[in-house]
């Protein structure tokens, strides 16, 4: 563990000192992360020991036109000798006049450290992000967007991450977009250029297994970027009888999310969340709607998934 947290330290330096000033966040937000983190972190990839695959579908506030949907869909696995793991997602995202898709690579080399192992992951794509101008409201009829109809831009990416994990702990940092690509091929009227912008990514799990009915597992995400507040959830899961979890999160935007997923067989889930929340957007908004649905192959010699699928 004190080798993990050396590199983490090197990781958050190297961080802060090539960020640079950010347009918010720029990622999708996702309220089941917990049970497939891909989607954050590169090192991920391979450690649930299966093929492990994902779909993601998120309607967020329902309520208002123009608001933000999401679709993912991901797959990972460890290689034959199982140092390491590979994995690729794409992500479609829509907000507004903006339509964005990505397809993202992931490659983790692992380690074994006591119980458990570090993961050190990188990952590479491009997105295509795609404007339909004539699509907005202009306030100021000379706004320079306002000449054009449908603008698009291919914009590479790269992330990097650590991944320490045993049985029933994991702990993670990640670096998304630390290439600072131009999203758009117009400059603004003070000359600037939105980019992308690197957003850094914690996350720490523990699972206690009470008895054989009953199984804890909080967890903890916290998201910066420059340009936006810190952004932190707090989850507290709960398994009963190995086949159904039901949780609540607590984001600090003022959000309250119920999620839960079950079991259909030892290979196959599906999950939903719903987020609810008390700022004025979130309660205009009328909640966000999440569905994920996962399935995990077999790849070992037994007949049974690892025991360590039921927490992470």
């Amino acid at each position: 563990m004190k080798l993990f947290f050396k590199i983490v330290i090197v990781f958050l330096l190297v961080f802060f000192s090539t960020s640079s000033v950010g347009i918010a966040q720029q990622d999708p937000q996702y309220s089941q992360y917990m049970f497939n983190q891909l989607v954050l972190n590169p090192a991920y990839a391979g450690s649930k020991e299966a093929i492990s695959t994902a779909l993601f579908l998120r309607n967020q506030w329902t309520g208002i036109d123009g608001a933000p949907r999401t679709e993912t869909v991901s797959i990972h696995a460890p290689l034959a000798k199982k140092k390491v793991g590979l994995g690729f997602a794409i992500v479609a995202d829509q907000i507004g006049p903006k339509n964005s898709i990505g397809a993202l690579g992931s490659y983790a080399y692992r380690i074994k450290i006591r119980n458990g192992k570090l993961s050190f992951g990188i990952r590479a794509g491009v997105y295509q992000y795609t404007y339909n101008w004539n699509e907005i409201n202009y306030k100021d009829q000379a706004d320079i967007y306002n000449t054009q109809n449908r603008t698009s831009v291919i914009v590479p990416t790269a992330d990097a991450g650590l991944y320490y994990y045993t049985r029933t702990f994991y702990a993670g940092l990640a670096a998304t977009h630390l290439y600072n690509g131009r999203l758009t091929t117009t400059s603004n009227l003070n000359g600037d250029d939105a980019q992308l912008s690197p957003h850094l990514l914690l996350t720490a799990g523990k699972g206690w297994e009470i008895n054989e009915k009953f199984t804890f597992n909080p967890s903890v995400v916290v998201k910066a970027v420059e340009g936006a507040p810190v952004n932190a959830d707090i989850n507290l899961s709960f398994l009963l009888q190995k086949k159904l979890w039901l949780g609540a999160s607590f984001r600090s935007d003022k959000t309250l999310v119920a999620y839960t997923q079950f079991y259909a067989t030892e290979k196959f889930k599906i999950g939903y969340s719903f987020d609810f929340g008390f700022s004025k957007i979130a309660r205009v908004g009328r909640g966000s709607h999440e569905i994920m649905i996962g399935y995990d192959f077999n790849i070992s010699k037994s007949k049974t998934l690892s025991p360590r699928h039921a927490y992470f």
